[in-house]
């Protein structure tokens, strides 16, 4: 089920404003989008902040080695990390 939007007023304090462009600004999104995301994770940090981090880092660590040893299946490995990572950040941000 898909739920519509409706326009609301709230006042929302100057600095929270600019941290939010700011924030939207650098993952090339909207005010409104960034700021749906905050709603719905309760102002808290994104939940996947760290899993992105430890792939992200693993990703990294499997490319060097390859690029170090030119170890292609190294390279294969990261590929293959990179796509469960955006698959999994895909399907999770529906």
């Amino acid at each position: 089920m898909k739920n519509g939007t409706s326009p609301k007023t709230l006042r929302i304090p100057n600095d929270t404003i600019a941290e939010i462009e700011e924030t939207a600004k650098a993952k090339k999104t909207t005010f409104s989008k960034e700021a749906n995301r905050r709603l719905q994770n309760k102002g808290s940090d994104d939940k996947n902040y760290p899993l992105l981090l430890a792939k992200t880092q693993t990703i990294i660590n499997l490319s060097l080695e390859g690029a170090e040893t030119g170890n292609v299946e190294m390279v294969k490995k990261a590929r293959e990390e990179a796509r469960k990572l955006w698959k999994r950040k895909l399907i999770s941000s529906k």
